[in-house]
């Protein structure tokens, strides 16, 4: 097996060597397409190389180590590019080696499958030459090649929402200045019109000045009496309908304090019918008898608002086919509901999951708790925000170039920030601050590769599994610097900087809560 081994190395230099002419220990574009077209018949296009180049070579160029890789991905593109030739040759009816950019867009759709991005598709379109002209399998070759994968997609959807938040912003921004107009405006005619009543009243007292010399001065003050009279009406029957408005209201809170006071022996009166329905003689009257008992059964479910006996009762009051004379199913079977996604939002806060506490708050939000679970939505919304945002840095930790994570490696003598930035993330992740305290220490740690990686335990790394004295010592050292105080002195420690800081924010939020519950349970137990 060994010597297998050595003997395509040998050969993979060997076919190096003789298309690096310049003996740069690198191969550009142009000279690994040479290399591939005297391997494979027909080769692939330029901006094929480029793109498989983009995948697998850390730099613009490839290296000897990356030689093997490379060749890998471009035999994938060429095998690839005959399949996708042939399929391109059957949408091409008319053979002039182009086709619509709907047909394309299909082929591209269904090459992709549900990684298929939107976005990309237009701007390819957007940025052509010739928008709107035919498409030829030149233009689109790489883009079938380059299959995105989930998190490209994630990507997008990140980019969209931002996109999206930012148009909302502007638009509100908008709306609060035309609101803003709109305040001006009526400010405006306001004191236009109190300019304009200013005037009136000017002018009524001249009118009626000169119409105390005239004959028509009783008509006209018998004219103004009609109105003030007719005012009077207008502000008694205002002042009628106010007062009829607040009997209806005092009525309602009187038929909801008399349905509280029997909510309030509500408990009695179920175990009265209950002893009742025993003492029945026949059977019509048990039926009766226990159709009240179900009534007052569901009137205390809801009372007590436990989820077990609603459902009991509710199953029994359906099965018995008991008349809702009070409309008490409707309001148990809209509490049930109520309680369960309670329920369902508290268990997903509980177990932390992104997707799952995304689906529970919509679910408040589609059967309308928002008011009745204002609290709890408050409270879940604020957890979903901190999600992700350390998916968020999970994905910035994860396109973290290895270049950025060789330079923190590269220091011999770092600044003292980056030190310590390093520190603490190692400290996260299970390590002694005694290691730490020697740079060659964490040189080693920031150079290992698999699953001892930095960038796959920082990944991995879940908050309620770090020591919680590791993570106060962390932000200790932390909180002496600012983010762009790091960030103008090192962009990949700056990113650790932020996972650090979010995941101890995770952790301290987790211990709150399980104290909170912990609280709550003993009161609970202590009343």
């Amino acid at each position: 097996m060994g010597e297998l081994l050595t003997n395509r190395s040998d050969v993979l230099k060997e076919v190096f060597s003789q298309y690096d002419h310049h003996a740069k220990d690198e191969l550009t574009p142009i000279q690994v397409q040479m290399l591939y077209g005297d391997l494979r018949m027909g080769s692939v296009s330029l901006p094929q190389v480029v793109a498989a180049m983009k995948y697998v070579c850390v730099t613009g160029s490839c290296v000897m180590s990356e030689l093997y890789n490379l060749l890998q991905e471009l035999d994938r593109r060429y095998f690839l590019l005959n399949d996708f030739r042939w399929e391109f040759s059957m949408l091409d009816r008319n053979q002039t080696d182009c086709i619509s950019e709907d047909k394309a867009r299909w082929m591209v759709q269904a090459v992709h499958g549900k990684y298929f991005s939107k976005r990309k598709w237009e701007y390819f379109v957007t940025h052509r030459p010739a928008p709107g002209s035919g498409v030829s399998f030149a233009e689109i070759e790489v883009m079938l090649c380059d299959i995105p994968n989930r998190m490209e997609t994630l990507d997008e959807q990140n980019e969209a929402e931002k996109e999206k938040d930012a148009k909302l912003r502007r638009q509100r921004l908008a709306d609060e200045e035309i609101e803003r107009e709109k305040e001006r405006l009526r400010k405006e005619r306001e004191e236009q019109r109190r300019r304009k009543d200013e005037e009136n009243k000017r002018l009524e007292g001249e009118r009626i000045r000169k119409l105390n010399d005239d004959e028509d001065y009783n008509r006209q003050i018998e004219k103004e009496r009609r109105k003030e009279e007719e005012r009077l009406r207008e502000e008694e029957e205002l002042r009628r309908l106010k007062e009829l408005e607040e009997k209806q209201r005092l009525e309602r809170e009187r038929r909801q304090k008399e349905e509280e006071e029997l909510y309030k022996d509500v408990e009695k009166l179920a175990r009265d019918a209950k002893e009742e329905e025993k003492n029945a003689k026949n059977e019509e009257d048990q039926r009766r008898l226990r159709h009240k008992r179900l009534r007052y059964d569901l009137k205390v479910a809801m009372k007590t608002r436990d989820t077990y006996k609603l459902k009991y009762t509710i199953n029994e009051f359906k099965t018995e086919k008991v008349e809702d004379k009070d409309m008490d199913l409707i309001k148990a079977e809209k509490l049930l509901k109520e309680l369960g996604c309670r329920d369902d939002l508290k268990r997903a806060m509980t177990h932390r999951e992104l997707e799952e506490l995304a689906r529970a708050i919509e679910t408040v939000k589609k059967h309308g708790f928002e008011v009745e679970l204002s609290k709890e939505l408050l409270e879940a919304n604020q957890l979903l925000t901190r999600l992700r945002r350390l998916e968020r840095i999970r994905h910035e930790i994860l396109q973290l170039k290895q270049s950025t994570v060789a330079e923190i490696r590269s220091y011999q003598s770092p600044p003292q920030v980056v030190h310590t930035v390093m520190t603490s993330t190692f400290l996260l992740l299970g390590h002694k601050e005694k290691e730490t305290k020697i740079w060659k220490t964490v040189q080693a740690l920031v150079g290992k590769t698999g699953k001892e990686g930095l960038k796959r335990r920082c990944i991995e790394c879940k908050p309620d599994k770090i020591n919680v004295t590791d993570a106060k010592r962390a932000q200790a050292l932390m909180d002496k610097y600012e983010l762009d105080e790091i960030r103008d002195v090192s962009a990949g420690a700056a990113t650790f900087y932020v996972w650090s800081i979010t995941m101890i924010e995770e952790l301290m939020d987790i211990i709150a809560r399980k104290e909170e519950a912990a609280a709550a349970k003993q009161t609970e137990e202590t009343s």
